[in-house]
Protein backbone atom coordinates (compact mmCIF):
# COMPACT_ATOMS: atom_id res chain seq x y z
CA UNK A 1 0.00 0.00 0.00
CA UNK A 2 1.44 3.37 -1.00
CA UNK A 3 1.69 6.39 1.30
CA UNK A 4 -0.97 8.04 -0.85
CA UNK A 5 -3.39 5.17 -0.18
CA UNK A 6 -2.64 5.20 3.56
CA UNK A 7 -3.09 8.92 3.98
CA UNK A 8 -5.94 9.37 1.53
CA UNK A 9 -4.44 12.44 -0.08
CA UNK A 10 -3.13 13.03 -3.53
CA UNK A 11 -1.02 16.01 -4.46
CA UNK A 12 -2.02 18.47 -7.17
CA UNK A 13 -0.68 17.55 -10.61
CA UNK A 14 2.08 20.21 -10.73
CA UNK A 15 3.85 21.57 -7.66
CA UNK A 16 7.45 22.28 -6.65
CA UNK A 17 7.12 23.26 -2.98
CA UNK A 18 6.39 21.05 0.01
CA UNK A 19 5.32 21.97 3.54
CA UNK A 20 6.93 19.72 6.15
CA UNK A 21 5.12 19.54 9.47
CA UNK A 22 5.75 17.71 12.75
CA UNK A 23 9.50 18.28 12.57
CA UNK A 24 11.59 17.58 15.62
CA UNK A 25 12.99 20.93 16.84
CA UNK A 26 16.49 19.45 16.74
CA UNK A 27 16.39 18.80 12.98
CA UNK A 28 18.87 21.15 11.30
CA UNK A 29 18.65 22.88 7.94
CA UNK A 30 21.52 20.68 6.74
CA UNK A 31 19.70 17.50 7.81
CA UNK A 32 16.57 18.53 5.89
CA UNK A 33 18.58 19.19 2.74
CA UNK A 34 20.40 15.87 3.14
CA UNK A 35 17.10 13.97 3.57
CA UNK A 36 15.40 15.54 0.56
CA UNK A 37 18.26 16.17 -1.89
CA UNK A 38 18.11 12.58 -3.14
CA UNK A 39 14.82 13.43 -4.87
CA UNK A 40 16.24 16.26 -6.96
CA UNK A 41 17.79 19.71 -6.89
CA UNK A 42 16.57 21.84 -3.99
CA UNK A 43 16.11 25.51 -4.83
CA UNK A 44 15.25 26.65 -1.31
CA UNK A 45 14.83 25.19 2.17
CA UNK A 46 13.26 27.30 4.91
CA UNK A 47 12.87 26.04 8.48
CA UNK A 48 10.52 28.26 10.49
CA UNK A 49 12.00 29.76 13.66
CA UNK A 50 10.58 31.86 16.45
CA UNK A 51 11.96 35.19 17.71
CA UNK A 52 14.56 33.30 19.80
CA UNK A 53 15.81 31.42 16.73
CA UNK A 54 14.28 28.13 17.89
CA UNK A 55 12.48 25.81 15.50
CA UNK A 56 8.71 26.13 15.21
CA UNK A 57 8.43 22.51 13.99
CA UNK A 58 7.81 23.05 10.30
CA UNK A 59 9.68 23.87 7.11
CA UNK A 60 9.27 24.42 3.39
CA UNK A 61 11.32 22.73 0.67
CA UNK A 62 11.23 23.97 -2.91
CA UNK A 63 12.49 21.72 -5.70
CA UNK A 64 13.64 22.71 -9.17
CA UNK A 65 11.14 20.35 -10.81
CA UNK A 66 7.64 19.17 -10.04
CA UNK A 67 8.77 15.56 -10.65
CA UNK A 68 11.29 15.86 -7.79
CA UNK A 69 8.68 17.37 -5.46
CA UNK A 70 6.20 14.64 -6.33
CA UNK A 71 8.78 11.91 -5.66
CA UNK A 72 9.61 13.47 -2.29
CA UNK A 73 5.90 13.67 -1.45
CA UNK A 74 5.32 10.03 -2.37
CA UNK A 75 8.34 8.73 -0.44
CA UNK A 76 8.44 10.99 2.61
CA UNK A 77 4.82 11.76 3.51
CA UNK A 78 4.09 10.24 6.93
CA UNK A 79 7.42 8.44 7.09
CA UNK A 80 9.02 7.92 10.48
CA UNK A 81 12.69 8.87 10.39
CA UNK A 82 15.30 8.29 13.06
CA UNK A 83 17.88 11.05 12.84
CA UNK A 84 20.75 10.46 15.27
CA UNK A 85 18.36 8.93 17.81
CA UNK A 86 15.85 11.77 17.29
CA UNK A 87 12.51 10.89 15.76
CA UNK A 88 10.95 12.94 13.01
CA UNK A 89 7.60 12.40 11.33
CA UNK A 90 7.30 14.76 8.40
CA UNK A 91 3.80 15.49 7.23
CA UNK A 92 4.21 16.70 3.68
CA UNK A 93 1.65 19.05 2.17
CA UNK A 94 1.68 20.88 -1.13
Amino acid sequence: MSNQDRHGSSPPSKFTSLYLGNLDPQVSDEALIQMFSGFGKIIRSIRAKDFRGESRGFAFIEFESSDSAEQAFEHMNGRLIDLMTRTMIPTVYV
